[in-house]
């Protein structure tokens, strides 16, 4: 049996044996099965309860092969072959692995969303926006664009949505908006909020729920960092902040190489297994952006570029994963 000396690679193994790709539904219980592997034998029901949400898009009109939960998974699994010139013990690689479990939990939207507001976030978090522009008012536009209201229209003149079901979505979100008690230009929400700006939010409500929730504050940094390239850092790690002296990854400091690592995944998993992109053009896309984000940081793009590379010496294992779930 592959894994069978690592509990938790072990136990999520058995778990994708069950899995169907069109239904990856989990329960919170099933969740907790996966966290008390890593040794995680308490999460909180809050953090349980929003990610079994984000585990569901049974009914939906997806192209998406993934729930935003399984997406987290995967992310775990690019992880656990990117860690190899790292010196950890079992209990630190699990840190990790937790990490990228949680990463999204925000997509559920902020702290205060009642279940229901929550649920109408996922809804959101789960609609497809394929094409490249959309025309409204006369105007071409992106999705990143698209303010909500423009979005859930779209949706429901593409049959995705019923009016009513676009309509409560929108005043849960407004609602929830209201509630919160951290405020931020970034997580600001009302009916005319880009989507782009809506999408960028989640980490900022990753890192309340977490804190909120008692997790660690080095996870929490790791799990709410993964959109720092893009210029999101709610825990204010600081993408600058790199000791000249641990300029590679071998030599830089644990959770920060725990960071470099999840924003590489994170951004991976989105071109190549979310998107359409193959190896080869997600590793140039990955090293342009680097190349470009961080051109005045040569110490900090080293440490990302760095990262890029022990991705593309994994194209096989990847390629393998791409072949099992198609």
């Amino acid at each position: 049996m592959p894994f069978e000396n690592d509990m938790f690679m072990h136990n999520l193994y058995e778990q994708k044996l069950k899995r169907d790709f069109h239904n990856d539904k989990r329960s919170p219980e099933q969740i907790q099965e996966l966290f008390g592997a890593l040794g995680y034998e308490n999460v909180s029901q809050t953090i349980l309860n929003r990610l079994s949400k984000l585990s569901n898009i049974e009914g939906l009109n997806l192209q998406k092969r993934n729930s935003h939960f399984q997406d987290a998974v995967e992310i775990s699994e690019i992880i656990d072959n990117l860690v190899e010139d790292i010196e950890m013990d079992e209990s630190e690689m699990n840190e990790l692995r937790f990490a990228c479990l949680v990463h999204d939990v925000g997509k559920s939207g902020p702290a205060e969303a009642t279940p229901e507001e929550q649920q109408a976030f996922v809804d959101v978090f789960n609609l497809d926006f394929n094409q490249i522009i959309y025309t409204v008012n006369n105007h071409e536009v992106t999705p990143q664009e698209l303010t909500l209201q423009q979005a859930l229209q779209i949706k429901v003149d593409e049959g995705d949505l019923t009016e009513e079901r676009a309509d409560e979505i929108l005043t849960r979100i407004v609602s929830a908006g209201k509630k919160q008690q951290e405020k931020r230009f970034e997580t600001k929400i009302g009916k005319k909020i880009r989507m782009g700006l809506l999408w960028s939010a989640h980490v900022y409500w990753s890192y309340d729920i977490l804190r909120d929730q008692g997790v660690d504050n080095r996870v929490v940094e790791v799990a709410a960092s993964h959109h720092m390239i893009d210029g999101h850092d709610p825990a204010r790690v600081g993408i600058e902040n790199v000791d000249p002296q641990m300029a590679s990854l071998e030599l830089a400091d644990k959770y920060q190489a725990f960071r470099v690592r999840l924003v590489i995944a994170d951004k991976y998993q989105a071109f190549r297994i979310r998107g359409t992109k193959t190896h080869e053009q997600t590793i140039e896309i990955l090293r342009s952006l680097v190349e470009e984000r961080l051109s005045d940081q040569e110490k900090v793009k080293q440490l990302y570029l760095a990262a890029v590379g022990e991705l593309d010496k994994h194209k096989d294992i990847f390629e393998q994963e791409l072949e099992l779930k198609n």
